[in-house]
């Protein structure tokens, strides 16, 4: 039986992933996978997003994002603390649009990222 923390979660995952995939024709793509911990039920309320893999060649590979990295900030929202639905409507983007994420990589070195979203590629 899955924990309801747990269910929550992956309702959190799926909001964030359907934000960069549900925009009108040409939706943007980052390539990457993300863990987020969050609670809460109707509108969950986001501790933290951790970066699970980063494809190959994929602009947040060519930027520099990591497995292991920390999503601190998303277009200049704190992630700690913030609602799904406002870092939802952060991630909404299409291909040309520029995502600026502030990351933690290790215990204190931070940086500041900039990723161009690109046209998703076919699968192979």
């Amino acid at each position: 039986m899955n924990h309801p923390r747990n269910i929550w979660l992956a309702i959190a995952v799926t909001l964030l992933w359907l934000s960069t995939t549900a925009q009108g024709s040409e939706p943007g793509w980052l390539g990457l996978a993300f863990q987020v911990d969050a609670t809460g039920v109707l509108n969950p309320v986001v501790r933290s997003i951790t970066v699970e893999k980063v494809f190959a060649g994929s602009p947040a590979a060519r930027a520099g994002l990591a497995v292991g990295d920390s999503i601190l900030e998303v277009q200049g929202v704190v992630v700690a603390g913030a609602k799904a639905d406002v870092l939802s409507q952060t991630l909404k983007m299409k291909v040309g649009d520029t995502v600026r994420l502030k990351i933690r990589r290790g215990a204190e070195d931070i940086r500041q990222l900039s990723i161009v979203a690109v046209q998703k590629p076919p699968a192979p």
